[in-house]
């Protein structure tokens, strides 16, 4: 089962393929928090807008007040409610238009003490060896992992679910990118370990920033068919996959979204 990311990543390519035009697909990641009342609406949302253009952190903003979640209970009665988030952002814009659509890639929400506890794991996460070649022409990209753990906590098997390239990659260049970061990622998961989901299945983010880069910034991006095992469908077929961030904290499973979130 292809990510949200992909999904969207994918459909807007389709959809342009007639007008002979590649879309552009610009990417960003940030934080912020939100507050619901106790009957899940949302009553106030700030992310964090870092360099990415006050007006259209506010349209995402507008965006995610509109969203509905199913109560979030404490001794059996529903009560208003903070979290913090991890927004990944969407924009597409086809060449020489004005109109732009805007999205979400993905969306994590946090209880507080979740940051706390991802400490210790993300000190296991060896970050992986960035590819020769990428790195020298400047080329990035964001690889989403599926793993299996073992009894301890270490990974047993480890494949890529989807690759999302950075920058301009040549596109004859660009599956042989996406093998290369995908062949990294995997590689680096031989000495993780990722303690209190021990015999599970996650999903972990690795990204690869080139130099240059501001990550605080909008980012150009392209979208990598990836070839999957056939664990791997099987395992998102059961939907076990616990999707952790980038520093290895687990989202709460209070927070229930009953607005789909693609834009």
């Amino acid at each position: 089962m292809k990510s949200i990311a992909m999904m969207l990543l994918l459909a807007t390519a389709q959809v342009f393929a007639a007008a002979n035009a590649e879309p552009e697909i610009y990417t960003a990641t940030t934080t912020g928090e939100l507050t619901v009342d106790a009957e899940g609406r949302v009553t106030s949302v700030a992310l964090d807008p870092k360099s990415l253009g006050a007006d259209l952190v506010q349209d995402f903003e507008s965006q995610m007040r509109a969203w509905a979640f199913e109560p979030i209970l404490k001794d059996g009665q529903p009560v208003p409610v903070k979290a913090r988030l991890s927004v990944g952002l969407l924009v597409i814009r086809q060449p020489g238009a004005e109109n732009m659509r805007i999205g979400f890639e993905r969306v994590q929400f946090f209880e507080p003490v979740a940051r706390k506890a991802a400490e210790g794991v993300s000190r296991s996460l060896a970050p992986p060896a960035y590819p020769e070649s990428e790195l020298r022409d400047g080329i990035g990209a964001r690889v989403d992992l599926l793993l299996r753990l073992d009894a301890e906590g270490r990974v047993t098997d480890a494949a890529a679910e989807t690759v999302n390239l950075f920058g301009e990659p040549e596109p004859r260049l660009r599956e042989r990118h996406g093998r290369n970061f995908s062949k990294s990622a995997v590689r680096a998961t031989a000495r993780w370990r990722i303690p209190g989901i021990e015999g599970g299945v996650v999903v972990v983010p690795v990204t690869f920033m080139p130099g240059g880069v501001d990550s605080n910034r909008w980012i150009r991006t392209h979208g990598v068919a990836v070839e999957t095992p056939a664990w791997v469908t099987a395992e998102r077929a059961s939907s076990g996959a616990i999707a952790l961030d980038a520093s290895g904290a687990r989202p709460s499973e209070r927070w229930k979204l009953v607005t789909p979130i693609g834009g």
